[in-house]
């Protein structure tokens, strides 16, 4: 993201110089969003499968492999957070969000905004993903569930943030922005009437 204020360009600049398999992918300024980045990803990809997750070292890495044996059989495997290490008030808001996923879009599954997830790029050349904010995780399985995409939820540690904060919370109270709130809502409408069409 060029926003970014620490040193991930210039390490990942470095690591390319080592590793012909690495690529940058540069996420404007006037194009914010969760949303917009994984659309991002998905579209600089090139191999069948594709891993991705967030960086805030909540995630230990090395647990895709936990997700690997499965891609032989699902098209999508997603993680949900084991035990998760949040502040209370950010666990209960994600379930609350993940609740009214679950209600209005008849979702199998929980945990649809963890970001923890590998699929098979066969998936993103039939669906169009729309949403840019933090919706897009979940759009992504709305989709796929209704292309009849097969989804394997499975468990993943989590860990406690240790750095950095989310652009997208009121700063010490682990709750979203309004403007995230009321864009988010905004989103779901809009996905809503997309898939009546």
């Amino acid at each position: 993201y060029e926003g970014s204020t620490d040193s991930t360009k210039v390490i990942v600049n470095e690591l390319m110089k080592k590793n012909k398999n690495l690529k940058l992918v540069m996420q404007a300024k006037n194009l914010k969003g969760v949303g917009y980045a994984i659309k991002m990803g998905f579209n600089a990809a090139k191999y069948d499968l594709i891993f991705y997750a967030d960086s805030d070292n909540q995630f230990n890495l090395d647990e895709f492999n936990l997700l690997l044996p499965y891609a032989k059989n699902y098209d999508i495997v997603a993680g949900y957070r084991i035990n998760r290490q949040d502040p209370l008030t950010r666990i209960l808001t994600s379930k609350i969000y993940n609740l009214i996923i679950k209600i209005i879009f008849n979702l199998k599954g929980k945990d649809f905004d963890c970001a923890f997830r590998l699929v098979k790029k066969k998936v993103f050349k039939t669906i169009r993903l729309q949403c840019r904010t933090g919706l897009g995780t979940s759009e992504l399985l709305i989709k796929a569930q209704r292309r009849g995409y097969k989804i394997k939820h499975t468990g993943v540690h989590h860990f406690p943030r240790y750095a950095g904060s989310s652009v997208f919370e009121q700063k010490g109270l682990s709750i979203p922005k309004f403007k995230v709130i009321k864009e988010i809502i905004r989103e779901i409408m809009s996905l809503k009437k997309e898939l009546r069409q």
